[in-house]
């Protein structure tokens, strides 16, 4: 997600609690705005001028808006509660800037390391008049590694939600051992946030159970969220309803059960989605820190593969 949006949503909240019209906010940050942000909250002004609401001027935006966002935005717009909606998005996308943050600096350190590993263990090669076989053991690591980042970088593109291939990816990835748990958790938290956000902000199961159903990016997640929502409409309560959700500890359980019974629902399944959250993401980043270690293996392991290799073409010249 760009900067200018979070930009965008964060001076739209901070000019509606100065009490500024909504059509007057986004005009002046229009008119105030430079670069992506002035492009940005023009394109949102002309759509408002014509009638739009901001929900549905976000959606016509040519940057990535969040399926969550486009659903908390409409609802905080229904409730007139469009100031907190705004400040709760924005909170939440400052904590998880933060963490993508820190991971990527965890993850530069060792992807260095195997870079330099590959880049200068295979260099006598050079020397040697063997140019081309160099740079075949070079496009064996870094071309799989380019493709890994350009599939990252453009997955909406290639990986379109609902297409065949976003399945088949979806698949391969919750199979993979300490990754699915770490995917499915985190998809997880952000859907029991998101209904509890939405609950907060006026709607009932009937509406917000649907935009979370496609808001998420699991598709097994999404049809237990379907059929959630088809329980709750047969006459169970909430946390009947929850029943069919899998991966919710017990202790969580207890609490959206309790809220159910006090009325505090949104509160409880905002609350239990955060600790999820935190879970998955000290579970990701103790991962993330036994890279180096890898790193160092893999680094060690070619320089001894490459010394055992010239030493025995030395013994063999003898």
């Amino acid at each position: 997600m760009s900067s200018a949006y979070n930009e965008l949503l964060k001076g739209i909240e901070t000019r509606l609690r100065a009490g500024i019209p909504l059509r007057d906010a986004v005009g002046g940050m229009a008119a105030d705005g430079r670069g992506r942000l002035g492009v940005l909250a023009g394109a949102i002004y002309s759509k408002i001028e014509k009638g739009s609401t901001l929900s549905e001027a976000l959606g016509t935006l040519d940057t990535r808006v969040p399926a969550g966002h486009a659903a908390l935005i409409e609802a905080g717009e229904s409730s007139g509660r469009l100031d907190e909606t705004l400040a709760d998005i924005v909170a939440e996308e400052k904590v998880l800037t933060d963490a993508r943050r820190r991971l990527l600096q965890r993850l530069a350190y060792p992807l260095l390391i195997c870079c330099l590993a590959f880049l200068l263990t295979f260099l006598d090669r050079v020397f040697d008049d063997r140019t081309g076989e160099y740079l075949l053991i070079q496009s064996c690591f870094f071309v799989p590694l380019l493709l890994l980042f350009l599939a990252l970088h453009y997955r909406r593109e290639i990986f379109p939600p609902g297409s065949n291939r976003r399945r088949l990816v979806e698949q391969v990835i919750l199979a993979l051992p300490l990754v699915g748990g770490l995917v499915r958790q985190y998809s997880l938290a952000a859907a029991l946030q998101l209904l509890g956000r939405l609950l907060r902000a006026g709607l009932g199961f009937s509406d917000g159970l649907p935009l979370v159903s496609k808001a998420t990016g699991l598709r097994g997640l999404s049809l237990q969220l379907d059929e959630m929502a088809v329980r709750i409409a047969g006459g169970s309560s909430a946390s009947e309803g929850l029943g069919c959700i899998d991966g919710i500890p017990a202790d969580l359980r207890s609490r959206l059960a309790s809220g159910d019974v006090s009325g505090t629902l949104d509160v409880a399944l905002v609350e239990s989605g955060k600790e999820l959250r935190e879970a998955a993401l000290a579970r990701l980043e103790t991962v993330v820190k036994i890279l180096p270690i890898l790193a160092y293996l893999l680094a060690g392991g070619l320089v001894l593969w490459r010394a055992l290799s010239a030493f025995s073409g030395a013994l063999e010249g003898i």
